[in-house]
């Protein structure tokens, strides 16, 4: 019988034994090895029906990998996912015996029981969202590089604005002179499109002060009253507390015991104060953690406080010398020394500690991270490794080499990928639609980890590794995010994409959405 777990089986047994599968699985087939251009002119999406006698397949047409079809009583989704090279060459080089591996994914259903309820009862909960959630965050230091007029809102119905930071005396200051004027504007682009806002407070580099304007009824009424002040002035649509991390250490930030509890406490009474708001908070992908930093098993009550978590699944592994992967779907090898900071992991967490699946956001990256290595995989894992470390994000930008020609470390965007000729794109057609794929160029080649379905780059001349994510692995993360039940996506940050929108464009395309509403 198959485990409620991540599994991962050959090929050969399924058809040997035809095993029974789950009907709540997603099926990544990965049959063989294929070049980049079989990629583009043979992928198909194939059904496997469980009641089918042993190996028997039946292909139906689809006009990308990424594509699923309806699941029916009798019939499971297997999505066709080759092995992407960057060149036909690519695959002649490649190890006969890599294996064959079909990946089940087993995700939580919204129909699975609901979790014992919290004992407090809120006079004012969250209200259901309509729609899904597709959101990014703009970060205030990226006016020069997007201003909010370039924005295309049609792509996204929410946008954070980060970040605004609480002081001493519990109020909000700003990162610079021109931040509330780059806030107005962007409140005003979006409204124009019917996008809406919300204000991103804290951040890996502004929770010093959340503990002390959190500790007691007074502290928080002072924080809450400077919040709404805000928030009314600025015609925002939501908050969004992005405390790194209640009861854990972070950038420097204070911590106490009680953080998680008086946490919930502030968020009920920010609820109280702004009950038309939509109030947010990204998360790691463990749970809050209590008195004891112990991750709790019920955090139920923060769903009545909050319209969504958003799981950070991303700074996994930053730099290093054996890098992983940035932002894993999930352990797909179970070989990482974090086998439960990846989406699959952190949305079973959260789920299994009573946030339902209709309250979380997925939150994925626009960026990677340049590591000085000669590795050609991520399967050897950092065991020193923290997720409790985050990274300062992209306040200027990366070059891929030093002014000296050395190598060099830190975050890079996808876009800078691009520019700086490590990544360029390829046109292909496919049943008559024109798409764009990356491969590696400048002395990079681009390779596939399918142990965290995240793509890398890799240059042995240079001794440099880079990890990141692109359109192809977004998508996937994305239709992740549809069949687990998740009320949706956002990105960090609007600033990584590309001048045509193809971070964003995957996304929408892996949750199914044609039109936001």
């Amino acid at each position: 019988m198959l485990s409620s777990s991540l599994c991962l089986l050959s090929s050969a047994f399924l058809a040997a034994h035809a095993v029974p599968l789950r009907k709540d699985a997603i099926v990544l087939t990965e049959t063989r090895l294929v070049t980049f251009v079989e990629l583009a002119t043979a992928t198909q999406t194939e059904t496997i029906t469980s009641s089918s006698t042993a190996g028997s397949v039946s292909p139906s047409p689809s006009p990308h990998s990424l594509s699923t079809t309806a699941l029916s009583s009798d019939q499971e989704t297997v999505l066709f996912l080759p092995l992407p090279l960057s060149s036909a060459s690519a695959a002649a080089s490649t190890p006969s015996s890599v294996p064959a591996v079909t990946t089940v994914l087993f995700l939580p259903q919204s129909s699975a029981a609901t979790p014992s309820p919290s004992t407090f009862t809120p006079a004012v909960t969250a209200t259901p969202l309509p729609s899904t959630v597709i959101a990014a965050y703009y970060p205030d230091w990226a006016a020069d590089t997007l201003s909010p007029e370039q924005i295309d809102f049609s792509r996204y119905n929410w946008v954070d604005f980060a970040f605004a930071v609480p002081d001493a005396n519990f109020d909000l200051k700003w990162d610079s002179d021109t931040s509330t004027a780059l806030l107005t504007r962007l409140v005003s682009a979006a409204h124009v499109q019917g996008a809406k806002v919300k204000l991103s407070i804290g951040g890996w580099d502004g929770s010093s002060y959340f503990s002390a304007a959190c500790a007691d009824d007074s502290t928080r009424s002072i924080f809450v009253s400077n919040i709404a002040s805000i928030y009314h002035r600025y015609d925002l649509d939501g908050i969004d507390i992005d405390w790194e991390y209640p009861s854990q250490s972070g950038n420097g930030n204070k911590f106490g015991p009680n953080d998680t509890a008086n946490f919930l406490s502030f968020l009920q009474l920010l609820r109280s104060t702004l009950p038309s708001a939509k109030i947010s908070a990204p998360v790691q992908t463990s749970t809050f953690v209590g008195p004891n930093g112990d991750s709790l098993i019920d955090v139920s009550a923060f769903a009545n406080a909050l319209d969504w978590v958003m799981i950070m699944n991303y700074d996994v592994w930053g730099s290093s010398s054996t890098p992983g992967p940035n932002a894993p779907l999930s352990d797909g090898c179970h070989n990482s020394s974090q086998p439960t900071a990846n989406a699959y992991a952190a949305v079973n967490a959260w789920t299994a500690a009573g946030i339902p699946p209709s309250k979380i956001v997925l939150g994925v990256p626009s960026y990677g991270y340049l590591n000085k290595a000669n590795a050609t995989s991520l399967r050897a894992r950092s065991s020193s490794s923290s997720r409790l470390f985050r990274k300062k994000r992209l306040q200027q930008q990366v070059m891929l080499q030093n002014d000296d020609g050395g190598t060099t470390n830190g975050q890079i965007e996808f876009n800078q990928l691009i520019k700086q000729g490590s990544l360029v794109r390829t046109q292909t057609t496919t049943r008559g639609n024109d798409t764009s794929s990356f491969v590696g160029a400048g002395g990079f080649t681009r390779m596939w980890d399918s142990c965290s379905s995240t793509p890398f780059l890799t240059s042995q001349s240079v001794d440099q590794l880079i990890t990141y994510d692109d359109p192809e692995s977004l998508s996937l993360k994305a239709a992740f995010a549809k069949r687990a039940g998740l009320l949706g996506v956002e990105m960090f940050d609007l600033t990584g994409d590309t001048e045509r929108w193809e971070l964003a464009d995957a996304i929408r395309k892996g949750l199914g959405v044609v039109q936001v509403v």
